[in-house]
């Protein structure tokens, strides 16, 4: 006949089996949350990365944060990206995924103080991206305000261009030689031949010869 300590003794050790389990299943849920994070957020970094090759580093960073605002449709290019993008939020949830699963793996730190180091890790990283895009996407930071300021400035051209064919013209801006790219919606421009900048779209400029110019 068992006793009534036995009895006393074996709830003990279920009511301590519940608890282990309970204890572990806390720690391995957010180990398979961090280690989600980190795989979702280091895939979507690289294939952005990889379909993004062939554009240039910068140029490619800020026009990916042009295109992937989080404010919608009514989003404006001209007004640059929003701190909160999907790119920013990427690098974010992969910061988020790093830091918590390092931390969990070398037990670094307990779950409570590893979820609150990933969570502003992640946050911190999120801000951080997101000021960096809209700063490159400010056309002060791109250099996009210089290149404007070549328009009704007179240049010489230095690779020949047609309506059909750009070539590249040379200007001063602000004391500063600058070559840009050049297309003309007049005859052929040869090298060497004055030019005045029309306009300017983008890193290109629509020029004409000098005599053709109108005020």
């Amino acid at each position: 006949m068992p006793s009534e300590g036995d009895n006393v003794s074996r709830l003990e050790v279920a009511s301590a089996r519940r608890t282990a389990r309970v204890y572990t299943r806390g720690p391995r849920a957010m180990w398979l949350l961090y280690l989600l994070a980190l795989i979702l957020g280091g895939g979507i970094l690289f294939v952005q990365v990889v379909a993004g090759g062939h554009h240039d580093g910068a140029d490619h960073f800020a026009h990916l944060g042009d295109s992937d605002h989080l404010g919608g449709p009514d989003h404006h290019a001209e007004q640059g990206p929003g701190v909160l993008s999907i790119r920013s939020v990427t690098y974010g949830l992969f910061a988020f995924g790093f830091v918590g699963t390092c931390l969990h793996a070398l037990h670094l730190a307990g779950e409570p103080a590893t979820l609150g180091v990933a969570a502003v890790s992640g946050a911190v990283v999120t801000l951080a991206v997101g000021t960096t895009l809209r700063s490159l996407s400010d056309p002060e930071a791109s250099g996009e305000a210089a290149l404007l300021e070549a328009r009704g400035r007179s240049g010489r051209v230095l690779v020949p261009l047609s309506r059909d064919q750009r070539g590249k013209v040379r200007v001063q801006i602000k004391g500063q030689t600058v070559d840009l790219l050049a297309t003309t919606s007049g005859g052929e421009l040869k090298a060497g031949v004055e030019v005045v900048v029309l306009d300017v779209r983008g890193d290109v400029a629509e020029v004409v010869a000098a005599p053709e110019a109108k005020p």
